[in-house]
């Protein structure tokens, strides 16, 4: 199977966003022979994965209808992008997501999903930074992405620290260090 991550729109996006991101991506990934495309489609959010009382979407549910739709399609790696904040049950708020329902039978997950909501200097009360915005993105993307190629949190100068906040995001380079560089290259090999 040739290795492409598809890049998947979910409700309401700035285009311009994932015309970026497939740039970005693309650079950041270019010694792992992963092409990177934008689906044409839009997967809409439903009111069912609304939480009025949080005022959030449920990733989790959002990550249901993105993995059925991975699995209908077989892709190798899909990433969904929304522009509204989500939440899981553990968290009030997260930047993205690398879970669906078959987590217990499967060491990692082919979907995963970021929210660009929080991700705006705006959203924490300063001017607008396009440039911060961008990387912010890619680095979300990137981390999210590498839950995909079955890495956990590390605590080494890496895109795969755990973000609490957006300092932390701020904080960590857009790129994976040495090790988990070599983990992902493993697990490409053996990937069927």
């Amino acid at each position: 199977m040739q290795k492409i991550i598809y890049l998947q729109q979910i409700g309401e996006l700035d285009r311009t966003i994932l015309i970026k991101l497939k740039k970005n991506l693309k650079w950041a990934l270019k010694n792992f022979n992963i092409s990177i495309e934008i689906l044409e489609e839009v997967i809409p959010l439903t009111p069912a994965e609304y939480n009025p009382l949080k005022r959030q979407y449920d990733a989790n549910l959002i990550m249901q209808n993105l993995f059925k739709s991975y699995k209908e399609k077989d892709f190798f790696r899909i990433l969904g992008i929304l522009d509204n904040d989500i939440y899981v049950n553990r968290y009030n708020f997260i930047f993205g997501s690398a879970r669906h329902p078959d987590k217990i039978y499967s060491p990692y997950s082919p979907v995963a999903l970021i929210s660009i909501f929080r991700l705006r200097e705006e959203f924490w009360g300063f001017q607008a930074d396009q440039a911060l915005f961008e990387l912010r993105i890619l680095k979300e993307a990137l981390h999210e992405l590498g839950h995909t190629f079955g890495l956990i949190h590390c605590e080494n100068d890496c895109i795969m620290i755990f973000s609490n906040s957006i300092d932390d995001t701020d904080n960590k380079p857009p790129k994976f260090c040495e090790s988990c560089k070599s983990s992902i290259e493993i697990f490409l090999k053996n990937e069927i």
